[in-house]
């Protein structure tokens, strides 16, 4: 009876830890992270503007090339996604073949089945956006690539 209800205690830990304390924390990380590089780029702005206080702060940020969106170009950002859908289907097809096996040959259950399934198919949707996107994004990809041309 003790061993029952230790083992519900600490399936309830764990779920919480995954499904709450995780999240909270992948959150807390990437916007501490973020405020770090918004403090380091005020400070460096805040040090050129003492040594030099004639300078217009935009035309600084601007020269420093200081935006708030990513600097990854289009291209790059398509090329994650078929990294991120190359990598899931290959870890789907590695859990799957071997539960398929098992399965087939030994009767064991299928658990792992549904795991390597859904992560196939997440992989492949993103190696058809990956396609798609290629396809809609050619002239904007063009034209980015274009542009750093430019301010080279």
């Amino acid at each position: 009876m003790d061993e029952d209800i230790l083992g519900i205690i600490m399936v309830i830990i764990v779920v919480i830890g995954l499904c709450v304390v995780l999240p909270i924390m992948i959150v807390w990380l990437t916007n501490r992270r973020k405020q770090h590089e918004i403090d380091k780029q005020t400070e460096i702005l805040m040090a050129m503007l003492e040594k030099h206080p004639d300078l217009d702060p935009a035309e600084v940020m601007k020269k420093l090339n200081v935006s708030s969106k990513s600097h990854k170009t289009l291209k790059q950002k398509l090329l994650d996604n078929v990294f991120t859908g190359g990598m899931m289907l290959l870890m789907g097809l590695a859990i799957l073949i071997p539960h398929l096996c098992g399965l087939t040959f030994f009767g064991t259950k299928p658990a792992g089945i549904y795991t390597g399934g859904m992560m196939v198919a997440m992989g492949a949707a993103f190696l058809i956006y990956y396609l798609i996107s290629k396809k809609q994004l050619q002239s904007e990809i063009e034209a980015e690539e274009r542009q750093l041309k430019e301010q080279q």
